[in-house]
This record gives structure tokens, C-alpha cells and sequence, in this order.
């Protein structure tokens, strides 16, 4: 146990030094901004591509594994989008974000700093793949079920495609898998610059989520937030560990365990972002995210501990 506890101690240690700076007004509004837009822009990126490069090209795509994954995405967003529907009366719009409030995870600030710590170097690979290829699968399944019309989803899809080829941290995985899979090459200088930038990653990103972190549930939202905390962090996990353990394959036992780690996050705190995009389901978004993220501390060290003592 103590193992996994001087892996989680000090990762959730920096998220709420974060938001406890944010308390103080040490951070307001506009370097929280600034803060986090380092974080996404300058440090993730070059420590996704670099930690890519380390892979051998002969791992990289194991379709067995995205497909298995992703079968459990898709079950987890039409499953949540069933619920919202039915048991809240959510339309189009929201019932959507809800789905994707339940289903996509916190890989960028906390999935592959998480991972790597835990697991190693290895560890990005995986999670990198499952990022972009959730990535993907989430933001179609989002734009095609806000829709109100035909026309309305290809101007979503169109709109979310283009933003996601913005993303740095999707572009970052991208190169690297071009980088890994030519065998090419990276000069001394440029790789010693984003080792540089690399090494402030994990710190900088965790610190930026506690900064978001500084908010307060609204309860009005309770029965929302409560179903989508359930699904992200008990039904999410629980699924993805049953389609790895009950129907075996040749798939490498430590990419199994970054999923099944991955899937217990809590929701992304860019989900917020497509939110805002929709103009719906904003404050409910902002409380999943905080009640979410508090909840893995308790989540992440059990599933965790589970992972690396008891999981083969």
C-alpha cells in the first residue's frame, strides 16, 4: 500500500495545492487562464511525443485493443444518453454532454502523468492511443446526437473535427506515431528543448486542474452529477476490466492495466469546453468535474492498488 500511496499522495497533492492557490486569490481568473493554456499548449505536448518516441513501431497499432476499448465507450455513451433521457428528460443537447461528462475521462492532465508514474515509460504509448482514438469516437458520437437536424450534424462535425486537429495534445500523439513508425529521427538540440519543456509537464498540468477545481457544486444538479460520477467512476471501469479479463487475448498486460486506470478519471476537464460550445449543460459540466475529481482520490488509489499488486 505504501507504494501506491507515494504515487497518489503527491499527484493529488499538487492538484489541491492548485485550487488551494486559487482560494488565496494567489491565482485569479486571468493567470488560471494563462496557467492551464501553458500547461495544454508548451509542457503536455512535447511530453506525450517524447515518451512516444521511447515505444518500439511494433506496438502501435494494436486494433484488438482499440476496438475492445472503444466498444466500451460507445456502451458507456448510449447507455448514459439512455439514462439522461429517460430519467431527467434531457433532449438532444444535453443529453449528449451528459453522455460525454460520463464517458470521457481526464486523460490529458491526469491520465498520462498518472500512468507514466505508475507504470513507466511504456505506459504512454497505450495511453496515448486510447486518447486519440477516444478522442475521435466521443466528439462524433457528441455532434451526432446534439444534432436537431441532418444539417446540423455535419456542421458539427465539421466544427468539432477542425478544433480537434487544434488540439495540441492529439497533434502531439499524432507526430509521434509518424515519428515512431518512419524511424525518424529527432536532432539532439530540438530533443533536448522538449525534454526541457517535458520535465515541467506532470507538475504544471496537475496544478492547472486544481486551479479549475475552485468552484461549488450546484444542488440543483445533484441527481445529474450523482448518475454520471457512478458511471464514470464505478460502471466505466468495472466494464472495461471485464471485457479485458473475461475474453483474453495476446493484448500486453500493462496496456490493460493503463486502461482499466484510465477509465476510473475522473470526467475531462475539456468537456467543460464542449459545453460551452452547446451552450447547454455548463454548471452541470463544472460540478461533475469537481465532484468527479474529488472522488478518484478515493477511486484511484483502490483501483490502482488492485492494478499493481493483484492484476496479472
Amino acid at each position: 500500500m505504501s507504494l501506491v500511496l507515494s504515487i497518489t499522495i503527491p499527484f493529488f497533492a499538487i492538484i489541491f495545492l492548485g485550487t488551494l492557490f486559487r482560494a488565496r486569490n494567489i491565482f485569479d481568473d486571468k493567470s488560471s487562464k494563462t496557467l492551464t493554456k501553458f500547461a495544454f499548449f508548451v509542457t503536455l505536448p512535447p511530453f506525450i511525443f517524447l515518451n512516444i518516441l521511447k515505444s518500439s513501431n511494433d506496438n502501435i497499432f494494436q486494433w484488438d485493443f482499440i476496438i475492445r476499448y472503444e466498444i466500451i465507450t460507445i456502451i458507456i455513451f448510449l447507455l448514459s444518453n439512455f439514462l439522461s433521457r429517460i430519467f431527467l428528460n434531457f433532449k438532444n443537447k444535453e443529453a449528449s454532454l451528459f453522455s460525454l461528462n460520463s464517458s470521457y475521462p481526464n486523460y490529458g492532465y491526469m491520465g498520462i502523468p498518472l500512468s507514466i508514474l505508475a507504470f513507466g515509460e511504456e505506459a504512454a504509448l497505450p495511453i496515448s492511443i486510447i486518447l486519440f482514438a477516444d478522442t475521435i469516437v466521443l466528439l462524433t458520437l457528441t455532434s451526432f446526437f446534439a444534432r436537431n437536424d441532418d444539417s446540423k450534424f455535419y456542421k458539427n462535425f465539421i466544427f468539432i473535427l477542425i478544433n480537434m486537429l487544434k488540439n495540441p495534445l492529439l497533434a502531439a500523439a499524432l507526430i509521434g506515431f509518424i515519428f515512431v513508425i518512419f524511424h525518424i529521427p529527432v536532432y539532439s538540440l530540438i530533443y533536448k528543448i522538449l525534454n526541457l519543456l517535458s520535465l515541467a509537464a506532470p507538475p504544471t498540468a496537475l496544478f492547472a486542474l486544481g486551479i479549475t477545481l475552485w468552484n461549488k457544486v450546484d444542488n440543483n444538479f445533484i441527481q445529474s452529477v450523482s448518475i454520471i460520477t457512478i458511471l464514470k467512476l464505478i460502471i466505466h471501469p468495472l466494464l472495461i476490466f471485464s471485457i479485458f479479463y473475461f475474453f483474453p487475448s495476446d493484448i500486453s498486460p500493462l496496456w490493460i492495466k493503463v486502461t482499466i486506470l484510465c477509465s476510473c478519471l475522473p470526467v475531462a476537464a475539456n468537456v467543460f469546453a464542449m459545453a460551452g460550445y452547446y451552450e447547454t449543460f455548463i454548471k452541470q459540466t463544472s460540478s461533475a468535474v469537481l465532484v468527479t475529481t474529488i472522488l478518484s482520490t478515493i477511486s484511484v488509489p483502490i483501483i490502482l492498488y488492485f492494478l499493481l499488486f493483484y492484476y496479472i
